[in-house]
């Protein structure tokens, strides 16, 4: 199996797992209120009670689920397009909250977009962070192998090249004299 088909199974199922959470029913969920669109509801984005009330234990545990989605996402599409990553994470958390409300025990919270969101970066962050070491690492080595008189990368292969063009042009030149 490649690395990106695993990343791929291992994105979808992370995302059956949040999907489960995010929709299934249960019985522990605290009733809470909710506007009559949820989060479509723009007077609700600016409702001093909207960010005050809640549990600071639900907003970390919506920022846990989506550091994974962050991370998986980033690495599946890769460094150059991180913000790709970041995006549709959030369009993920949107797609969320509009589904969760006609759902009678979920409530549809800009809180949990919020908190969704600044998960899902953080994802996006660890990832850039592992791209960053992964480049240092390589850069680092690159050096020794060149001293150790390993070479390495296209510019040593044109010298080869080169070089090698450059004795055969000799003997063609020694041979017609």
């Amino acid at each position: 199996m490649t690395r990106r088909a695993a990343l791929v199974i291992a994105t979808v199922a992370y995302l059956a797992l949040v999907g489960w959470a995010t929709f299934g029913t249960v019985s522990w969920h605290r009733i809470g209120w909710q506007a009559e669109y949820g989060v479509l509801t723009p007077s609700i984005w600016f409702e001093p009670t909207t960010w005050s009330i809640g549990s600071p234990v639900e907003w970390a545990l919506n920022v846990a689920m989506f550091v994974p989605i962050g991370l998986l996402f980033a690495m599946l599409v890769g460094a150059r397009r991180w913000l790709l990553a970041l995006l549709s994470a959030a369009a993920l958390s949107v797609a969320i909250e509009i589904a969760q409300i006609p759902i009678d025990d979920r409530i549809s919270d800009p809180r949990d977009l919020a908190a969704n969101s600044a998960g899902a970066a953080i994802g996006v962050a660890i990832a850039a962070t592992g791209w960053l070491v992964g480049a240092i690492v390589r850069g680092l080595a690159r050096p020794s192998a060149m001293v150790a008189g390993v070479s390495t990368g296209a510019g040593s292969a044109r010298a080869a090249s080169s070089a090698s063009g450059s004795d055969s042009a000799s003997r063609q030149l020694s041979r017609a004299a």
